[in-house]
């Protein structure tokens, strides 16, 4: 009897179990769906979370520029913008909206904190982005009462990053940047001169908070551009003067600067001269044979009378009446400041005939000594009688060649 009374309580349990068992299983599963459903969301607030910081540090990503580096710079970041939501949707299962067979990712929109009603974000402005997801429903019973799908929503806003400063009562708008620079230290608008090759770093300045740049160089043929902040180490090959222009924009516009710069080939300053006679007096005639682009040229003939001087002197010419050595010194200028080189030129004394004053009263000699060209005296030695005599003997040979300035010793013995 024990026995039998066992078998039919185990018996009763089993069938119990058979009767509670389906709702368990719906239990479960509808627990397992409404986790899914409740994961999803978590998931999609960080989707919201990380889409809406996106938008806030690339504000002007969403806006047409007129600049093609701006614009192709704006596709990609919305490209960016797009894969991340993507990405993240097929990893939680979220289905977005489907228009024309393609998920359809939100655009962010942007609320001014102050007020006004400009479409251009700004420092301090709010990105707001908003995502609907559609999460599947597994368990019938539930199915059958939501319609098989669960669409759950989520949204996040974070503040604008970047961009122009919105001030509380500002009238609505902004203004462009100032576009300014530096070449190598030296500011716009001033212009700056080396030599080839010229090096130059040139530096943004601008004022008004740019958030691009657009450099054109015209110094090459085409033009080269560049859209960094800052361009260094730009090399001038060719001399001329070229222009650098640098464009600065912000979400309000643009404005644009230049500089001029100009580049000499490297200078080499020289000259030649030439002498007729060789003796004094000497009258030499210079001739400069220095690298073209010269703006003055000045002439010193080591004399120290003065010299010559004038932006066409690229040849002049110089008597030396007397016999020496002289520096001369030829000093161009150029845009990159004075070159000088300097060369010495010798001028040798004239010769006269010495006369042979055998015999000559010494009353006569003077007259004989003049008549050869010499400009010096003829005066007695010491030992010589202080009267009128016959020369016998002279200092200076007779038939030698003399420099013209010299005079001569005689005497009786």
């Amino acid at each position: 009897l024990r026995t039998h009374l066992h078998d039919r309580t185990r018996g009763q349990s089993l069938v119990e179990f058979a009767l509670v068992l389906p709702i368990i299983m719906l239990l479960l599963m509808t627990a397992l769906d409404f986790g899914r459903v409740y994961l999803g969301y978590i998931n999609l607030q960080n989707m919201a979370r990380i889409a809406s910081n996106f938008a806030a540090n690339n504000p002007t990503a969403w806006t047409v520029s007129s600049d093609p580096v701006v614009q192709a710079r704006n596709v990609e970041a919305q490209v960016k913008y797009r894969n991340e939501i993507l990405g993240d949707a097929v990893a939680t299962n979220c289905n977005l909206p489907v228009v024309a067979g393609k998920s359809v990712v939100p655009i962010p929109t942007f609320k001014h904190t102050d007020g006004s009603t400009t479409t251009d974000p700004r420092v301090g402005d709010n990105a707001q982005v908003g995502i609907t997801c559609t999460f599947g429903v597994i368990t019938p019973v539930i199915s059958n009462i939501v319609g098989g799908t669960v669409q759950v929503s989520a949204a996040s806003t974070f503040p604008v990053k970047v961009g122009m400063t919105s001030a509380v009562g500002a009238a609505p708008g902004g203004t462009p940047p100032n576009a300014a620079f530096s070449g190598n230290g030296t500011y716009t608008p001033a212009a700056i001169t080396g030599t080839t090759p010229f090096t130059v770093d040139f530096r943004d300045t601008s004022g008004g908070n740019p958030t691009s740049w657009l450099w054109t160089f015209h110094d090459t043929n085409p033009v080269t551009t560049s859209t960094s902040r800052d361009v260094l180490g730009h090399v001038f090959a060719q001399h001329g003067t070229w222009a650098v222009d640098l464009e600065a924009r912000n979400y309000y516009g643009s404005t644009t600067t230049t500089m001029f710069v100009t580049v000499v080939d490297p200078t080499d300053v020289d000259f030649t001269f030439t002498q007729a006679p060789m003796t004094a007096p000497s009258v030499v005639a210079f001739t400069s044979n220095s690298s073209p682009g010269g703006t003055n040229y000045a002439w010193t003939f080591g004399t120290g009378q003065g010299g010559d001087s004038g932006a066409s002197k690229t040849t002049t010419s110089h008597t030396y009446n007397t016999a020496g050595t002289f520096s001369v010194t030829l000093t161009v200028t150029y845009a990159t400041g004075p070159v000088f080189v300097t060369k010495t030129l010798s001028v040798n004394p004239t010769l006269c005939i010495v006369p042979s004053l055998d015999h000559v009263k010494f009353s006569d000699a003077q007259g004989a000594w003049t008549a050869r060209g010499f400009t010096g005296t003829v005066t007695r030695d010491p030992s010589a009688p202080s009267g009128d005599f016959s020369i016998k003997s002279q200092s200076e040979v007779g038939g030698d060649s003399k420099p013209c300035s010299i005079g001569v010793v005689v005497n009786n013995k």
